[in-house]
């Protein structure tokens, strides 16, 4: 069978149940709907640092953030340093391996790395792909349309596709402060979810994070947690509901985008060649926990959408409920177009999974912030934060309590539990040369 085709695409801030197949009724996402039904949806699937840069620089990479001298953001939302990837490793970069692979790498959109907000020509080419075009919206979706309907070429294609809506909920605010809505809503507003109030027993990492306290502009990144957070304790439940409406506006937006791509699929016959893979960099926090935006590690802000779609090849319908994370991408496409997964990447592919094999497979993942890091495993979410030289614990039963509405890391029927994760993450930045995950794991109150 010849090698597919390859389209992945992916949004800015979409949480995992961002979607009308989530049974959200105050969204609408048919093509994402129709996208999800006839592939397969990765149910665990969370990012490597819930931020833009440091994901974007994991996914192009294959590599844990922390390989880049713990990048992060500054308060203008760009990185607060630009460390160059290739210094920092020796594999290819992502369009790169494809091309080796023998596939005609093309990309649009967003790009937000090394100090690059999208994909210019010279920084496209840089990391092995053709630019398509430099916007993140409506033309991004137009332009790779007409890729698809205009090509000439025998040799199979890779499309990066990198939206940046629904992302645009950053721009709501009004010059007090206050959510606005790009239309008008009516009545139609989402109502608060039910988990809007903090935890019981929130680390305190947690609660400086809500309300615009954590740190500072200069040492770790604040910029829109900052000027939202401190706003947003202020807001009203009209004022949050907005938000929410907002939110799933900038959504509806980016489902129509993705409809144009796929209708093209249909519209030149590709569909049957062609793997499609659909995921975001981040979440939104949605109000949840009386939070907005991202960085954190709660469901909302770390956990994203996955599918994979292959007709003939991918079981329409399927549900995955094996952990994953975002540095399992590249091998997954390295895999796809059948190259070789260079061996220093940490990551894992997924294509045995979408196919429907059984490979024996992680029992946990991690991800990382500026502050802090988090382990997931099947039943369990284990967190540890980090500030002005003392760490915090969390812990939450992800089955009986998949809100997250109760810190297990004080309880002592839990200890062995939360010991056993703790040990987890210890092996794991020991094993990946997380020194700042160490410094965390050491600042532990004995």
């Amino acid at each position: 069978m010849e090698r597919p085709h390859i389209i992945l695409i992916t949004t800015d801030q979409q949480h995992h149940r961002m979607a009308s197949y989530s049974g959200d009724p105050y969204v609408s996402t048919p093509n994402l709907d129709k996208l999800a039904a006839g592939g397969k949806r990765f149910e665990l699937t969370y990012v490597s640092n819930p931020v833009c840069v440091p994901f974007r620089y994991a996914l192009v990479s294959g590599h844990m953030p922390h390989t880049f001298d713990g990048l992060e953001h500054n308060s203008k939302g760009m990185a607060s340093e630009h460390p160059r990837i290739l210094d920092h490793i020796d594999t290819p970069l992502m369009g790169t391996l494809l091309r080796n692979c023998g596939y005609d790498t093309y990309a649009g959109g967003k790009l937000h790395v090394e100090g690059t907000q999208v994909f210019t020509k010279e920084k496209a080419e840089e990391f092995g792909f053709e630019s398509l075009t430099t916007d993140q919206r409506d033309e991004l979706a137009e332009r790779s349309a007409n890729f698809l309907k205009n090509r000439d070429s025998d040799r199979p294609f890779f499309l990066w596709a990198s939206f940046i809506n629904p992302h645009d909920i950053c721009k709501v605010l009004d010059e007090d402060g206050k959510p606005t809505h790009p239309s008008d809503p009516g009545d139609n507003l989402p109502p608060l979810p039910d988990n809007h109030a903090p935890p019981q027993d929130e680390p305190k990492w947690m609660q400086r994070f809500r309300d615009g306290t954590l740190g500072d502009e200069e040492t770790i990144e604040i910029g829109l947690n900052r000027r939202f957070g401190q706003r947003a304790i202020h807001w009203t439940e009209h004022e949050w509901r907005t938000y929410r409406a907002a939110y799933r506006f900038y959504m509806e937006d980016l489902d129509q985008q993705l409809g144009v791509i796929l209708d093209a699929l249909d519209d030149t016959g590709l569909r049957e060649s062609t793997v499609v893979i659909f995921t975001s960099d981040h979440g939104d926090h949605d109000g949840e926990h009386g939070l907005t935006m991202k960085r954190s590690f709660y469901e909302a802000s770390s956990h994203v959408p996955l599918t994979i779609s292959w007709p003939g090849r991918v079981s329409p319908g399927q549900i995955d409920a094996l952990v994953n994370n975002g540095i399992d991408l590249l091998p997954t496409l390295c895999d796809f177009a059948e190259g070789e997964i260079p061996d220093s990447l940490p990551g894992r592919s997924l294509k045995p999974l979408a196919l429907g094999e059984q490979p024996d497979w992680r029992e946990f993942v991690v991800a990382e912030t500026v502050g802090g890091r988090m382990v997931r495993s099947a039943r369990y979410k284990y967190s540890i934060f980090h500030y002005n030289g003392t760490s915090e614990e969390m812990l939450v039963d992800m089955v009986s309590d998949p809100t997250e509405t109760k810190n297990l890391a004080n309880d002592p029927e839990f200890i062995q539990i939360l010991t056993d994760h703790r040990n987890r993450l210890s092996d794991w930045v020991q094993a990946h040369a997380d020194t700042q995950g160490a410094t965390y794991l050491k600042a532990l109150a004995p």
